[in-house]
């Protein structure tokens, strides 16, 4: 029996029916896995979050990043524009893969109305991948920390945040009583974090014993230093008190660690009563910062002190390890430091410092100082290697206070312009160290 030209044709056109249906296939699938694994995007006022300043919105918070927790690829918490009441006793824990951002300037306010609680930090960041943009963190000095990043944590990106009023709680039987309080806590062991165009500010401790720190960089017990932090493009200031507090502060390492790799570039700071940088981790670049010591003998000590220095600060820039350099920065203001910078680990020396082309100008109208090693621009102690050249320097009594036998060295302490000091450098007998408060 002879069949039709159709059913000749049929198998031809099933064979064809199948491809146009695989070819489907093949471009709906991937979308599909795409929006399978696609991230959770979640909005705190759906889950309950009032944002009205008035209504306790730990609940709603904590279950939003408990589901943010839980989905496999990640999830974007978005936080409209509101005042946000949070219980202080309950951080707020981020884990990977999670964006926490902003719209319209959302402010998370910590501290209950009728309540006295307290507690230890805003944001608890623990993992991978991680951002958190565009919020304020107004601790109401009832936390001690703003954001802390723990150890093993990595890519996170803490970024156009306010970060505010942090303190220490007045009951002397809390065990945060005399804690460090920070704006933002980096634990060692964690890589890549940054933290950008932010503001940090009225970071204070209160009682016997206080340290304060804008942004610190810790080395816990039992971590490896933290690696390739970046501090860029911040404003920080208001960190008190006179004793201990500093604006950024790379904490010190053990012998031997491996260089920090990290850079502070950029940033703004004022008001912070000790120094504005301090690095004691190897490996640390310090670039085209702006540190303004507006003080002029009203930055007083919190408690009673024995031994009272006569600046207004401590210094701008203090180095206590090897291999950092210090570039580019601006110093001002109308207060007097000990020195603007300063390079010196007491009798360990240091190697492979670099202080270069940074401008010093001060403008107190009493620089006269009280011992012949106060009021310094760019101070030097022990040292196997140092380089310091084309800094301009003025309104300090003395310029360069160099060890001793730095004095043949002139080609590493070249280009150097002093103006309006008592000495434009210093070669003390020996490096007798009388800086008093270090």
């Amino acid at each position: 029996m002879n069949r039709s030209p159709i059913s000749k044709r049929r198998p031809a056109l099933i064979r064809l029916a199948l491809l146009a249906v695989l070819a489907v296939l093949a471009l709906a699938v991937p979308a599909v896995i795409r929006h399978l694994q696609a991230p959770l995007v979640l909005n705190v006022k759906d889950e309950g979050a009032r944002g009205d300043g008035v209504t306790d919105d730990t609940a709603a918070f904590r279950l939003v990043l408990q589901k943010a927790a839980n989905h496999k690829y990640g999830a974007d918490i978005l936080i409209p524009a509101g005042t946000y009441l949070l219980d202080p006793e309950h951080p707020l824990p981020l884990r990977s893969d999670v964006r926490m951002a902003g719209q319209g300037g959302p402010v998370l306010r910590f501290g209950l109305p009728g309540t006295d609680r307290s507690g230890y930090e805003a944001l608890s960041v623990m993992g991978r991948r991680i951002s958190i943009e565009g919020i304020t963190i107004d601790g109401n000095y009832r936390l001690i920390r703003g954001i802390g990043v723990h150890t093993g944590s990595r890519e996170i990106r803490i970024r156009n945040t306010v970060i505010r009023q942090m303190s220490q709680p007045d009951d002397p039987g809390n065990p945060l009583y005399s804690a460090v309080v920070s704006g933002v806590m980096i634990y060692g062991g964690t890589r890549e974090v940054t933290v950008e165009n932010s503001v940090i500010s009225r970071i204070q401790a209160i009682h016997p014993s206080p340290v304060a720190r804008g942004i610190m960089v810790w080395n816990n017990p039992g971590a490896p230093p933290a690696k390739q932090v970046r501090i860029a493009g911040n404003r920080i200031f208001d960190i008190t008190p006179r004793e201990d507090a500093d604006a950024i502060h790379f904490d010190q390492t053990a012998p031997g660690a491996p260089l920090s790799d990290s850079i502070v570039e950029h940033n703004r700071i004022s008001y912070s009563a000790k120094r504005g940088i301090k690095i004691a981790a190897p490996g640390v670049l310090v670039r085209h910062n702006r540190i303004t010591n507006p003080y002029s003998g009203n930055n007083r000590y919190r408690f009673p002190a024995s031994d009272r220095i006569p600046q207004d600060m401590y210094a701008a820039i203090s180095v206590y390890a090897s291999d950092v350099t210090v570039s580019d920065n601006i110093i001002d203001g109308v207060g007097t430091f000990y020195a603007a910078i300063e390079a010196d680990a007491g009798t360990r020396s240091l190697s492979r410092i670099i202080i270069e082309n940074n401008d010093i100008r001060m403008s107190h109208p009493d620089a006269s100082s009280k011992t012949p090693a106060d009021g310094i621009g760019i101070r030097l102690g022990p040292t196997n290697g140092a380089s310091v050249t084309g800094n301009r320097i003025s309104g300090v009594p003395t310029g360069l206070f160099l060890p001793s036998d730095l004095a043949g060295r002139a080609g590493q302490f070249r280009d150097n312009a002093v103006t309006g000091a008592e000495t434009d450098i210093r070669y003390p007998a020996e490096s007798a160290r009388s800086r008093g408060n270090p």
